[in-house]
């Protein structure tokens, strides 16, 4: 639903690390255990100097961008300027480094001028385990990997925030070795799915409470029931979502049409921020669709059920029809429920009857509980996020065993 404002603090917690530990940030808001940070207003370029020699072989610091060739990239991303940008929910870049004294060198979008209650926020993993999770202030800051000690370790860089708040670019991996090639990709999944969806999807508010406003400090993707499908079924995800967005109306508390914030119209461009308004070009091959859609449209159908319904079954059934021709071999799941709108869901069922496409399915996600808690603004907790994502799972697991 739309956003309100608050301020929660989101800062990189600072501590001496044990000799050849990983390194990095975090703001330690979730428990994890705090690790160091080396940040710096604006990095110096990192030039290729000699270093050590191992085994013979003359090692030397590289500074190397990340790009599809060296990096699995998931969600949509954007190059520019010899920046990899991460510009939706869950967009994310993860590849293998090899050497001594790695680190990233990250970069912030415009993003980083607003208010600090809506501004990027993004993690950093390494070997699956987190050491940095902050909101990004800065226009460059350099995030340590390990120092004085030989690695190789998987690294992932993610953006938690959604897309209409700014992304965060990687410059550059940053390490010391003899290889020609110290950074390589990940394998790719055999699944690939695709989540379009409204703040639902994008964890609005899953480590609020409710009373809460808005902050992206709170919205963490991969506290989403999307990022937590993908992880049950070993899937890579591509993602397209945004807070308030509809079919017909965005989110609307008088039952007014909001023609501003409509998902169709951001379905084609990688992001809706300003700073990265491209085509997307739908390279990526998806095997399920899910589309999680409707209940901003909610208050707009229910002010005239009637008229507003019949627009709603039209728009959903031409959305449909897009994403078939985007996606011909897919499988598309259609949902909505968690926070509300059996009616909506009726006019969802119409809409996939009257294409008669026998690969398009769809489920009501069961509403919310006020005994499973609540996020900002009433959004799902990260209990009801893990509710649906076993649902969805149970449903494509089904859906593959035909």
């Amino acid at each position: 639903m739309k956003k309100n404002r608050i301020l929660i603090a989101v800062g990189c917690a600072l501590c001496i690390a044990a000799l050849g530990a990983f390194t990095g940030c975090s703001n330690n808001k979730n428990g994890s255990e705090p690790v160091s940070i080396n940040t710096s207003e604006t990095t110096k370029a990192v030039e290729q100097t000699e270093s050590s020699t191992k085994t013979g072989a003359e090692a030397i610091m590289q500074s190397i961008p990340i790009t599809s060739d060296n990096a699995k990239l998931q969600s949509r991303t954007v190059t520019k300027d010899g920046v990899l940008w991460l510009v939706q929910s869950g967009s994310s870049a993860e590849f293998t480094v090899s050497g001594n004294n790695a680190s990233l060198t990250l970069a912030g979008s415009s993003g980083i001028k607003t208010d600090e209650a809506h501004r990027p926020r993004y993690a950093v993993y390494a070997d699956d385990k987190l050491i940095c999770d902050a909101v990004m202030d800065k226009q460059e800051e350099t995030v340590s990997l390990w120092a004085d000690t030989d690695k190789t370790a998987v690294i992932k860089v993610m953006l938690l925030s959604e897309a209409q708040f700014g992304g965060v670019g990687i410059r550059s991996v940053n390490a010391e070795s003899s290889s020609a090639q110290p950074v390589t990709p990940t394998d790719e999944a055999s699944l690939k799915i695709e989540f379009i969806g409204d703040s639902i999807t994008c964890a609005y508010g899953v480590e609020g409470k409710f009373g809460d406003t808005f902050s992206t400090a709170a919205e963490n993707f991969t506290k989403s029931y999307a990022y937590l499908t993908a992880k049950a079924l070993e899937a890579d995800y591509t993602t397209c979502c945004y807070s308030g967005y509809g079919i017909v109306s965005g989110f609307s508390a008088d039952g007014s049409k909001n023609e501003k914030d409509l998902l169709p119209d951001c379905y084609g461009i990688s992001s809706n921020y300003a700073d990265y308004g491209t085509d997307w070009d739908f390279s990526e091959q998806c095997d399920f669709v899910v589309i999680n859609l409707g209940t901003n449209d909610i208050n707009y159908v229910a002010a005239d059920t009637e008229a507003h319904g019949k627009e709603f079954t039209n728009g959903y059934k031409a959305f449909l029809q897009t994403v078939r021709a985007k996606r011909p071999d897919a499988a598309i799941i259609c949902t909505v429920g968690t926070m509300g709108g059996d009616d909506v869901y009726k006019l969802i069922e119409e809409a996939i009857a009257d294409l008669g496409d026998e690969k398009m399915t769809s489920f009501f996600s069961p509403s919310q509980s006020p005994l499973d808690d609540m996020g900002t603004d009433g959004h799902p907790s990260k209990k009801t996020q893990q509710y649906i994502a076993d649902i969805l799972t149970d449903k494509i697991r089904n859906l593959l065993a035909k």
